[in-house]
């Protein structure tokens, strides 16, 4: 994982070695394609023209839920694998039990309370029992057994309670799971991280969320819709995506030490703002949606999407860290899309066009910053 270590002025600067991201991995994430379907439609038709505050919680809850699922199975590829039968066998009995998850993946909790919960129960011991049983040197591996465990506690305390009582205590669960990792952040060690596996990896969560989202756009391409909103659309994705992509392979330096909890978190925020634009998307073709809904669905899910690739700056190259200029231009562009949205907010094709604008401007900045880093 680390070569070479050269001292220069008291800090340890180490050449970090890529850790290739394995065919079993990448089988693994097949799964989240349909999980993040399923999670999509929770808040795919709205409710007298909105989506329900509470139906929105729960929306956030299992994007949560899943996502650290995701991610403990990342974390412990990222730092402990050699992709031995214990991690695949692990890994692929996860998968199984996730399509089981997935499809128990609704609003009506009260009918799959047991289901869901049990299913997260299992994958839960599943990766207690491959960090409990990994062997490594340097090993940090007791912040994650408190983590798991008491997850998993809380789970079945839930569960042997049932609902609706229950569910309280499994929601307590699944925010230990969620929140526990800041508070014994000093347990962790930031030398087990391989960083550029650890990019790799996010961002294929990233594609795939993406995914669902050209999948939803295919709705657009039929007789009876004008090509030119599906093309606006289109293009208004691919440049979000392109946002990411020069964030990602241009500013960011794959080679350092970090315990990576700002990229970790963030990217489940990446991953919800992927998702409500989305839905977004397919609310414009609802006739009875509420355009203010609609108009503070965009911009919060605009704001959260820009603000986490942003905030991933700490990542970023010395050369390429964002300037307060920078910032306030990232501002300055979020306001006046705001502004132009509200102009528009009753027209389809302005707010395709708003869309298409917005984000190239968000591009161009982004860009603008990762060919100035070409040319030093």
């Amino acid at each position: 994982m680390i070569d070479s270590n050269q001292i220069l002025g008291g800090n340890s600067l180490k050449k970090i070695i890529a850790k290739p991201v394995g065919m079993f991995e990448l089988f693994y994430d097949l799964v989240f394609v349909y999980v993040i379907s399923r999670i999509t439609a929770m808040i795919h038709h709205p409710v007298n023209g909105s989506i329900p505050l509470v139906t929105f919680f729960q929306f956030l809850l299992v994007v949560i839920v899943v996502m650290q699922i995701w991610l403990y199975q990342v974390i412990y590829f990222n730092r402990y694998s050699k992709n031995r039968f214990l991690d695949i066998g692990g890994l692929v009995l996860n998968m199984f039990v996730a399509v089981y998850l997935a499809n128990n993946i609704n609003t009506e909790w009260r009918i799959t309370f047991h289901y869901f919960n049990i299913a997260m129960a299992v994958m839960i011991l599943i990766l207690f029992c491959q960090y409990l049983f990994v062997k490594a040197d340097n090993n940090d591996k007791q912040a994650f057994l408190i983590i798991l465990g008491l997850e998993f506690i809380l789970i079945i305390v839930g569960l042997i309670i049932g609902y609706p009582v229950g569910i309280y205590f499994c929601i307590s669960g699944y925010i230990v799971g969620f929140i526990l990792p800041l508070f014994l952040k000093g347990m962790f060690k930031a030398e087990r991280v391989n960083f550029p596996h650890l990019v790799e990896r996010v961002s294929l969560i990233v594609i795939i969320a993406f995914g669902e989202a050209i999948v939803n756009l295919t709705s657009y391409f039929n007789s009876k819709t004008p090509l030119v909103y599906a093309a606006f659309l289109f293009l208004s994705l691919v440049l979000m995506f392109a946002s990411y992509v020069v964030l990602s392979d241009e500013l960011i330096d794959h080679h350092q030490i970090s315990k990576g909890f700002i990229s970790m978190y963030s990217h489940i925020a990446i991953v919800v703002a992927i998702l409500l634009s989305t839905v977004a998307i397919q609310y414009l073709q609802v006739q009875n949606i509420n355009k203010t809904f609609l108009f503070f669905l965009i911009i919060f899910s605009m704001a959260l999407y820009y603000f986490s690739l942003a905030i991933n700056q700490v990542y970023n190259k010395s050369e390429c860290r964002f300037s307060i200029r920078n910032l306030l231009t990232l501002l300055l562009i979020f306001a006046l899309g705001v502004s132009y949205l509200w102009v528009v907010i009753k027209s389809k094709i302005g707010i395709s066009i708003c869309l298409l604008i917005w984000n190239l401007l968000f591009f161009l900045e982004f860009y603008i910053k990762g060919n100035k880093n070409e040319f030093r």
